[in-house]
């Protein structure tokens, strides 16, 4: 059953895992996996979507893979999220097309807990009002990134410009459109609450984006299951699934579909897909497969 908070979690949930001091970094690589059966291979790759000029150069192991893969499989098509039509698509679902803004589905505290945040950053409420309350809650978190230094692409991106530069071919799971509805549905019939939950948590995102962000550096799973999902399972298993465990299972055939074929393929998905016992890399041991760490 849909609550208010089942509306907030999928959006600050999605803002990030749409984006990833637990141990020291010599004790694990980075979130490269090798898969492999019956002398077919697949790699692995675990993303973050946004990261800082620090993060640059990736750590060694996702080179290893790309430089090992003739064919790169991510999420979706990130060249046609750059497209006029996707912009439009995006803006039809959205924003408001019939005169309402955003004031219109908050309560007044809400609102006004809106208008300070956005005024503290020297942004007009002007500027966000056309947006529904799933876009602009992403907006915002992807806003608090940027101040905390997140401003360079992230891993995918950076894999698909170098492929595409390489003429390297690639694919993907989801189409834009597909991905682009489920955002569209965040935080319907739960706007309010949405913003409120929304502008409660950028108050905190520092301290959740830098372990997460640490896991995915050393490769930790159990680490960043740990942190960043097992509470989430937990209290809110239907959302949980609707996000990471329904997605992982449409993905796997695909994977296994490349583990028939001699070509190897390098997967690239957010981290978060990996982890736990519903994770890609559980998923594809619990079939018979491989899956080791790359090592540099």
């Amino acid at each position: 059953m849909r609550t208010a908070f089942t509306g907030l979690k999928k959006g600050f949930i999605a803002a990030v895992a749409l984006w990833g001091m637990a141990t020291p970094l010599t004790a694990f690589s980075a979130s490269v996996w090798e898969v492999s059966k019956n002398g077919n291979t697949v790699y692995l790759g675990g993303t973050l979507h946004i990261l800082s000029p620090q993060d640059y150069p990736l750590p060694a192991e996702y080179d290893i893979a790309y430089k090992a893969s003739g064919k790169v499989i991510f999420e979706t098509d990130l060249d046609a999220l750059d497209t006029p039509d996707f912009t439009r698509k995006t803006l039809q679902l959205m924003t408001y097309q019939d005169g309402r803004t955003i004031k219109d589905d908050l309560s007044e505290e809400t609102f006004s807990m809106l208008y300070d945040w956005l005024s503290e950053r020297g942004i007009p409420v002007a500027q966000v009002s056309k947006m529904k309350a799933s876009f602009l809650g992403i907006s915002l978190s992807m806003l608090e990134m940027q101040r905390a230094g997140l401003t360079s692409q992230g891993v995918d991106k950076y894999f698909f410009a170098r492929a595409t530069e390489d003429q390297k071919p690639v694919g993907w799971f989801e189409t834009p459109e597909q991905q682009l509805m489920m955002l569209a549905g965040l935080s319907e019939g739960d706007e309010d609450a949405y913003i409120r939950y929304t502008l409660e948590e950028l108050e905190t995102m520092n301290d959740s984006l830098e372990p997460m962000k640490e896991n995915w550096l050393t490769g930790d799973m159990q680490a960043l299951y740990n942190d960043s999902m097992e509470s989430f399972k937990t209290d809110y298993p239907e959302v949980y699934d609707e996000m990471l465990t329904n997605r992982n299972k449409a993905w796997l055939p695909h994977i296994e579909e490349y583990l028939t074929t001699p070509e190897t393929e390098f997967v690239l998905v957010g981290t978060m897909h990996m982890a736990g016992a519903e994770g890609v890399i559980a998923m594809l041991e619990s079939e018979g497969y491989s899956v080791i760490k790359v090592n540099k």
